[in-house]
């Protein structure tokens, strides 16, 4: 188990390692690390699903829900969805739900908070883009690192030149 990790890459890389918005952990695990995925939502979960169980594989899952208020993006269903799809870690900028199941995922799992509101399990759109958060932008080309101090990220290129890419 790695300790202080955030901080050491924080001290390493200064004003360059942007810190994310406070979350709160709602698994079992809470140390990660790997390439960002970031994905926004619209409207329903079925895409989302999808491309967690295609697309997240070896990668940081950061979704987007902020534009969804006090509704839920990311349950039950979505843990085990990204758990199949081989994701490393998920950061909900915004909402989960179904937090008793979500408690027992060793996949790491951080949201801002929890409520017993979804969006619809049909239906919306999700699709990989840039995210637009209070530490500037999130792309793929992002490496985060996250433990109980938070979530941090770095851009690849620097993160790779003091550290060890897993």
């Amino acid at each position: 188990m790695t300790q202080f990790k955030c901080f050491n890459v924080c001290k390493t890389h200064g004003l360059y390692a942007r810190v994310l918005p406070l979350t709160i952990s709602y698994s079992k695990s809470d140390e990660f690390e790997g390439l960002a995925l970031p994905i926004i939502v619209r409207d329903g979960r079925s895409d989302l699903n999808s491309m967690l169980k295609t697309g997240s594989k070896d990668r940081v899952v950061v979704i987007d829900a902020t534009h969804l208020g006090r509704t839920a993006v990311f349950g039950r269903q979505e843990a085990a969805s990204a758990r199949a799809g081989g994701a490393r870690a998920v950061v909900v900028l915004g909402l989960v739900a179904h937090v008793s199941a979500l408690e027992s995922e060793r996949l790491p799992i951080r949201a801002f908070g929890a409520t017993p509101r979804m969006l619809p399990a049909d239906g919306g759109s999700a699709h990989a883009a840039m995210i637009d958060t209070d530490c500037g932008l999130l792309t793929t080309e992002d490496y985060i690192v996250g433990d109980t101090d938070g979530v941090v990220a770095v851009e690849l290129e620097l993160y790779q030149q003091g550290n060890a890419i897993k």
